[in-house]
């Protein structure tokens, strides 16, 4: 999981399974506002164990271990463009409803925050409806 999310990461060609995507993506819109503090980190480590059916705890290593890592550029048209062809419309809305939850959970939208999963939003194809819906949904998972 881990080589594949540095390959994401690091520029790599290949489309990683779903759960490396969410990661990277997770990863690149938390970090917007530089304050990923331990509220965040276990934000996204709950998120992905829901998501993926791991553990909070193997999930909160992932996290660590992505984080550790430093911030690398990469393509993301490339990234978003491999997701469009690949994944299906209900991963790509899980996708997208995962962000928001991540970027709300800290109970604060920072505004770089928003504007990167508005156009990763846009370039999965959805409209201004379904990401309405998206964050709907994100906003009362977190308020479960």
């Amino acid at each position: 999981m881990i080589d594949a999310l540095k390959q994401l990461l690091g520029g790599g060609s290949d489309l990683p399974d779903e759960t490396t995507v969410a990661v990277g993506l997770l990863l690149e819109v938390i970090r917007m506002d530089d304050d990923f503090d331990a509220a965040e980190r276990a934000a996204v480590a709950r998120t992905l164990s829901r998501r993926f059916g791991m553990s909070e705890s193997e999930a909160g290593r992932m996290v660590v271990e992505a984080t550790a890592k430093p911030r690398t550029t990469y393509d993301d048209n490339q990234l978003l463009k491999s997701v469009n062809q690949h994944f299906s419309l209900e991963q790509k809305t899980a996708l997208v409803e995962m962000l928001w939850e991540i970027a709300l959970a800290d109970g604060e939208l920072h505004r770089f925050e928003n504007h990167a999963i508005l156009a990763i939003a846009n370039q999965l194809g959805m409209g201004q409806a379904e990401l309405n819906a998206t964050q709907a949904t994100a906003k009362a998972r977190l308020a479960a």
